[in-house]
């Protein structure tokens, strides 16, 4: 296969990941990407969020990155022990486990859950600022399940864990497969942590200094954040000229974060959080089966 990479490495030879990380959206993934980063067996994109397996999820306007400019992120590794990248959408692909064993055979995957109620309303905060035009959540739910158009967010597709977890345990074993629950991560990250280095067989007694990575964000402005996430044809053909492939999907964060800031979210309903609860309590209980762990608290109303 060509593509265009210089080797970098002293085997002489472009490295391909070996490990990767997905998950439910605000599962503390960013936290788990920055600090294995810091890890001197590790070796982790610059550049989180590749998406170069999910492409049976990308929209019309997407442009999934070539296997060049893919492998390019992964050029700049040298003898590592581990390589990684970290995308939370290969959780929700069907496609992504099988074409990362392709690509991959020996990777070794590192799936992190939350609480299913907590992620759909966090995603719902997210959405408002490019995809949802509903403030309210409880009916931004109810017409969510109704959309088939690219207006759709898929709340209850992005927690569909049972499916989705299994697809990895099928393609990879068990053994080959990590699951962190994000309600661990709080607790005692350093301990989480320390589990995951022994799961990818590197020095697990590294310790980074440990802060928080992510934070509730607010846009400053939806008109912006819309035109900079959804540029027009025009300026999108500009951005391919002029930006190198490798660099845009920083450039498009940074741009997308300059227009936001944190701010509070306020807390869900509590009536509508137990008929949630009471809605995913089957599914929950079906996935503490497969994981051989309680996660009934989930469901505490």
């Amino acid at each position: 296969m060509q593509t265009g990479v210089k080797p970098r490495n002293l085997s002489g030879t472009v490295r391909r990941p070996n490990f990767f990380i997905v998950g439910a959206p605000k599962c503390g993934t960013t936290s788990l990407w920055t600090y294995l980063r810091k890890h001197p067996e590790i070796f982790m994109s610059a550049e989180k969020e590749l998406y170069f397996f999910s492409r049976d999820l990308a929209r019309a306007h997407d442009n999934p990155p070539l296997a060049g400019v893919y492998l390019e992120h992964f050029a700049s590794a040298r003898d590592e022990k581990k390589i990684g990248e970290a995308t939370p959408n290969y959780l929700r692909s069907e496609a992504a486990p099988g074409a990362i064993k392709a690509f991959s055979p020996e990777a070794q995957i590192i799936i992190m859950l939350r609480n299913p109620v907590d992620v759909m309303h966090s995603l719902h905060a997210d959405a408002l600022d490019v995809r949802e035009p509903i403030d309210d959540f409880e009916a931004a739910l109810a017409a969510d399940a109704k959309r088939t158009d690219r207006r759709l967010v898929g709340y209850r597709q992005f927690t569909d864990y049972v499916g989705q977890v299994k697809r990895y345990f099928d393609v990879f074993g068990r053994e080959r497969v990590h699951v962190i629950v994000f309600d661990d991560l709080k607790t005692n990250f350093a301990l989480v942590y320390r589990d995951t280095l022994r799961f990818l067989d590197v020095d697990p007694d590294f310790r980074p200094g440990f802060a928080i990575q992510s934070a509730n964000e607010h846009v400053r402005s939806k008109r912006l954040q819309r035109f900079l996430v959804y540029p027009p044809a025009a300026l999108r053909l500009m951005g391919r000229l002029v930006v190198p492939p490798r660099l845009r999907p920083r450039v498009k964060r940074m741009l997308v974060k300059s227009v936001r800031t944190t701010k509070p979210r306020a807390p869900m309903d509590p009536a509508l959080r137990r008929r949630l609860q009471a809605e995913f309590e089957p599914k929950i209980e079906q996935l503490s089966e497969l994981l051989g762990r309680d996660l009934s608290g989930w469901c505490s109303r």
